[in-house]
């Protein structure tokens, strides 16, 4: 009888620890900041301005020859112990100029879907990693436009303005 009651209390004891080591911690619900890399609507050197709210981020490229938007969708973690890494989704829209000869500007426009993982790592920064298709059209005043399709990707960099997960607010038992 005492062994099957000393059994019971550790299966408890074990689910109640392993508990709270699977928990995730509360992400923050809003954040702002930048990113750098290349593909998608960024264009490194130049950061992107990002707006994150409830896992959909809007992203805003501005440059010198383009401009560019995007939204990106983070779907589900990739697993219960990877909680800080995320399935995405991301539509760009890329409209610029381009210098091709010293008497004609060809204006191009690029559409992208990707799809890829997003990793949070330390307190504010965070990487993405994506792929998916791209779709240009170029037109230049006075020559026939084109149109392609093909494989395109994005990877960089950025760092947020809060922290991305909250610090932990520790209990305080007055009665120590």
């Amino acid at each position: 009888m005492i062994r099957s009651i000393s059994v019971i209390i550790v299966f408890i004891s074990i689910t109640y620890f392993s508990y709270g080591q699977s928990d995730k911690p509360v992400r923050r619900k809003f954040n702002i900041g930048t990113f750098v890399g290349i593909g998608g609507a960024s264009f490194a050197p130049i950061p992107t301005f990002d707006i994150r709210y409830r896992g959909t981020s809007l992203r805003l490229a501005p440059g010198y020859k383009y401009n560019g938007l995007g939204i990106t969708q983070e779907l589900f973690p990739l697993s219960k112990s990877f909680y800080n890494v995320f399935w995405l989704a991301s539509v760009y829209y890329v409209k610029g100029t381009e210098k091709k000869f010293a008497y004609a500007t060809t204006d191009y426009t690029s559409i992208s879907a990707l799809i890829g993982l997003k990793y949070y790592m330390g307190t504010r920064f965070f990487s993405e990693l994506q792929l998916g298709v791209e779709t240009r059209s170029k037109t230049t005043p006075g020559y026939a436009s084109s149109s392609t399709v093909s494989p395109y990707f994005e990877f960089g960099f950025g760092i947020n303005l809060f922290r991305n997960y909250p610090k932990k607010i520790e209990q305080i038992n007055m009665y120590e």
